[in-house]
């Protein structure tokens, strides 16, 4: 219970960062401050899908991860209803989300595997580096994911709960793309990691 608990504050906080995303008109100030959301998952210890899709652990315990992603699915869309009743970002979420559903699935596969790659470093290297580079990993690999246009399944969940546009199977099959390549990307870096860690 309290796993998913968790994972509802991280869907929720990275809601928020995809809030102040919408919020900002120029996108390089708003992927610097949604940078505030994985922050507050990492901070505060909240089970994020895409921060545990490339960690050892949680590939071995696909169970888990399954109630991680239905916990960020709540947190997340909760919270872009709640958004979604605010005119101006509405409007701006609409704009968003229309452009993610107008993409071919291997675009959004692709995408979810850039993504997955800019998380892990931003979260892999929140756990290794020291100092300032444990926040600068993250921000950093925030800020590149997307300004790259790529695609985290539960930001995603938030700007299409936050646009209200589409069809629910729009929506889930969209999901479905996302979760997928950020899957495959975590996969990827994990085998990576652990090939490039040993001696």
């Amino acid at each position: 219970m309290k796993s998913f608990i968790r994972s509802v504050c991280a869907g929720a906080a990275i809601a928020l960062g995809g809030t102040v995303f919408l919020a900002c008109s120029n996108k390089i100030v708003g992927s610097f401050l949604f940078s505030v959301g994985l922050l507050t998952v990492l901070v505060f210890g909240f089970d994020l899908f895409t921060g545990k899709a490339c960690n050892e652990a949680f590939i071995k315990s696909p169970g888990k991860l399954c109630l991680i992603w239905l916990g960020n699915f709540v947190g997340a869309v909760l919270f872009g209803l709640m958004v979604s009743t605010h005119t101006t970002l509405f409007e701006t979420a609409q704009t968003v989300a229309a452009a993610k559903l107008d993409k071919p699935f291997y675009v959004i596969i692709i995408d979810g595997i850039i993504c997955e790659f800019c998380i892990a470093i931003a979260v892999r290297g929140y756990a290794k580096a020291e100092g300032t580079g444990k926040y600068l990993a993250v921000i950093l690999g925030v800020m590149v994911f997307i300004l790259a246009g790529a695609e985290h399944c539960v930001a995603d969940m938030f700007y299409l709960a936050a646009a209200r546009t589409g069809t629910i199977l729009q929506a889930a099959i969209f999901l479905v793309w996302a979760t997928v390549g950020n899957v495959i990307g975590g996969i990827v870096w994990w085998l990576a990691e652990k090939y490039c860690t040993q001696n």
